[in-house]
Order: C-alpha cells, then structure tokens, then sequence
C-alpha cells in the first residue's frame, strides 16, 4: 500500500489542476478527469465527493452533495463574476478531523464556525467577517475560499475588452526576491493583461480626500475619523458589533474600488482585476454599493498558481517598470501605512491642522475590538482611528506568500524608492485628475486648494 499524504488539504494541487486546464481551454473535458486522478492520488484517505467540492471551490461555485463536479446551471454561474459567500464550508473534508482538535472554531475571532449534533461543519454568515484566517486552521480542507480565475481567464484569452491589474501595495517581494515590480508587470502583460497599475496611485487618491476629510470633520477635541480606506473587515467589524460609531467612518472608499471607479471613468470598455493578499477583497468587490468596480479578485496565491499553470516565471522576464504611486500610497501595505500617508499629505494641505493630527494604529481583529470598546467608553486619546484586522496590516493578509515581516520590509523599500514622498507630489495625481475633469466636462482649477480637488474627489470616491 502506498504511503499517503500527511495532510488531506488538496486545494493547492486542485487549484493548480483547474488552472493549468482552464488556461489550455480544456476545463470542461477534463473536470472529471482531474477528480478521478487526484482521488487515485488519495486512495481511501478521502472520498470523491469531497475531491468534486473542491474543484467546484477552485472553479468559484459553491460545494453540493454529488459525487460529480457540475451540475446544469454551473456553466452560466462561472461566466460571472462570483457569488457570495466567499467563505464555505466543505463538511465532506471533517470526517478525518478529531472533534476533540477543531481548531476551526478556536481560531474564529467572532465564533462564526461551530458543527452541529452530527458533527457537520456549519458558518454564520451573519457573524462571518470574511478574513480567512480558518482557512489554514483546516488540514482538510473543509474550509475554502471561492476562486475567480476560471472566468478571468476566459477573459484574458477572449481579448474583447481591455483588462488591468489593479496590484495592491503589499505586492512587493511576494514572488520571491529576484521578482522586481517590473519584472511583475511583464509578466502579467504576457498573460494578456494590457497594464498593470498601482493600487497604491489610488491610495494617493484616497490620501488626499481622507487629509481634507480630517480637516473637515475634526474640529475639536471630541471629534475623531476612523479610515475606512483598505480593510474591508474592520468596517465590518464596527458595522456589525460598534454601529454606534459608524457616523466617524471616513465616507471614502478602499483604494482597490477607486482604482476600478477610476480606470472605468477614463476607459469605460475596460474590465479590472484587484490582486492582493486579502480573501475579505472577493466580498468587498461584490457588496451592492461597490458592485461593478472591480470584476474579479484573485490572492497573490491564486496569481502565482496561475503563472505556474502559463508557465510564466515572473523572476525570468524582463524588467520594465511603470512606477506611478509616492511612498504615503505605497505604505497602506503595512500597519500604520495610512495614518503616516495621512499625516504627512496634511502637513502639505493644510499646514495648521497638520499639528493637531493624533493617530491610532491598530492591527489584529482582537486588537481592533479593544480599541472600539475604548473609544465607546469614552477613552480617546486620537483623533484618527487606523485599523487593520490583519497582523502587520495587508502584508499579514491570508492570501500572501511570504511572512507579514520580510512584506512589511519590502514594502518600505519599495516605498522609499518612490519619485514622491506624498501624493501632494506626485504628477501622476494631477494627471489623473485633470483626465477625471475632463470627462466631466470641467475646466479643473490650479490644484492648489481644496475646493476643485475636493469636490471631484468626494464624487468619485464615496
């Protein structure tokens, strides 16, 4: 008898069968057939049903109880963008778990996973913030998060609009140290992406809208913002256990929807692709106030299963930078990224507000609940809230490769490589707002005020 695997989480080897077919344009002939290999692979250590879920997972359709991969109506779900919930539950991978080591549910900060009396695996989603972090507490794979490149390749090898990476900041270092950022976007231009852009130039957006909301908002010692910019759980978090401080949230959004908002204002036939570390990303992309932004969003994990399965290796292409965002964008990547962007673009626009600043940089949903129970109590001490439910902020996220610390140095570098320190510096800011100006019709004022840039940013980026 062969040896068997020690652990029963076959996702990576799914994800990468599913891609490697979906990229031949052969997924449909041959879904079958990659539940038969891998369940061969497994002998009696797993079931057919569960290898079908699993492939169902990776194609971005929801688990069900065949022993088959897909059903009639399966076909049009994946020419779509996805469904909710992102998250899901695989109960066919708990029948090796030993109910006594369900690290599932002690991991869960907010208790969304529990079984039932028959020991089946269940997730409120009313509770469920989308972070992920289970799904590494699982060897078996009965958590799972829905992937979306089955479409998004379709997309890049169908060639009928034109498609753009939005990267996220945290990317730096993520594809091993010979992976420059430009040596990145050759790669993904070859996967049929036409440019690959900063999410972090958005940020800079983002940046100088939330410095005027500060300056705004924050008039005395009881006033505070907290930034809704990156973290998609942390808003969750205060709309669901602290609403009665949702009228402090900043009424920006993320950099990862400004940049879609953006890129479709100025090419309106264009499709977007959000790439990160973040899981919680897939569920912001889809809320129906955000819906149509971005089209797809896939982890740095999912991005390099993708190269594998082209046969890409980012690390051999050539270099060519297309650097576009300042070090204050480029630092939401990690915890504190956001407040000291904030900071220092005040200090530009509004000088004399820039002295009363006072930020609070939390990381970590646990740490993130204890600062909101402060600030409920009364104990304020800031003037600007920053939290992150990630441990080091986006480089801690579920979907990274490397450790939040070796991210967290990468993004610093990649920071203080930048053309411009703040966004107030950076020529492709203006240059973006200009475009924006025009496709409204509007002679844009000179940018040194707040005013003109103001009233355009608040209408694009709510």
């Amino acid at each position: 008898m062969s040896t068997q695997p020690a652990s029963l989480n076959i996702r990576p080897r799914i994800l990468y069968q599913v891609a490697k077919a979906a990229w031949e344009g052969k997924l449909f002939e041959n879904r079958e057939e990659i539940c038969r290999m891998v369940h061969a692979e497994y002998e009696d250590e797993t079931t057919r049903l569960h290898i079908a879920n699993q492939i169902r997972i990776a194609m971005g359709l929801n688990p069900h109880t065949f022993d088959y991969v897909l059903q009639d109506q399966d076909e049009l779900a994946l020419m779509g963008m996805g469904s909710e919930p992102i998250v899901v539950a695989d109960p066919s991978g708990c029948r090796s778990c030993n109910p006594a080591e369900r690290h599932c549910e002690n991991i869960c900060p907010v208790h969304a996973i529990s079984h039932d009396d028959f020991g089946v695996l269940k997730i409120d989603h009313t509770k469920c913030l989308g972070d992920g972090y289970c799904l590494d507490a699982c060897s078996f794979g009965a958590l799972a998060q829905k992937s979306q490149f089955v479409p998004l390749i379709e997309l890049l090898k169908q060639k009928t609009h034109p498609v753009y990476v939005s990267i996220a900041p945290a990317f730096a270092g993520q594809f091993g140290p010979a992976v420059t950022p430009g040596k990145l976007r050759t790669a993904l231009l070859k996967l049929g992406f036409i440019e690959m852009v900063e999410t972090a130039l958005y940020a800079d957006l983002i940046t100088i809208k939330e410095a005027f909301e500060f300056n705004h908002h924050v008039k005395d010692s009881s006033d505070f913002l907290i930034t809704s910019c990156c973290c998609p759980i942390w808003i969750k978090l205060i709309e669901t256990k602290f609403p009665d401080l949702l009228d402090h949230i900043s009424p920006s959004v993320s950099p990862m929807v400004a940049s879609g908002r953006v890129i479709k204002a100025l090419e309106p036939d264009a499709k977007v692709v959000f790439i990160g570390p973040c899981i919680a990303k897939k569920t912001e992309a889809l809320l129906p106030d955000l819906k149509g932004a971005v089209d797809f969003v896939l982890t740095f994990q999912e991005l390099a299963t993708i190269f594998e399965a082209a046969g890409i290796n980012p690390a051999d292409q050539p270099d060519e930078e297309n650097g576009q965002a300042s070090w204050g964008g480029r630092l939401y990547g990690r915890t504190g990224g956001v407040s000291a962007a904030v900071g220092t673009t005040l200090e530009k626009l509004v000088p004399r507000r820039a002295q009363s600043f006072s930020a609070l940089r939390v990381d970590g949903i646990p740490d993130c609940q204890k600062a909101m129970e402060s600030i409920r109590q009364g104990q304020l001490e800031h003037n600007f809230i920053e939290g992150m439910a990630c441990k080091g902020g986006c480089v801690g996220g579920p979907g990274r490769i490397i450790s939040p610390e070796e991210g967290t140095t990468h993004v610093n570098h990649y920071g203080d490589a930048s053309h411009a320190h703040t966004p107030v510096e950076n020529p492709q800011v203006y240059s973006i707002l200009v475009r924006l100006g025009q496709s409204q019709g509007e002679e844009l004022p000179e940018l040194t005020g707040e005013s003109a840039m103001a009233a355009l940013l608040a209408r694009k980026l709510k």
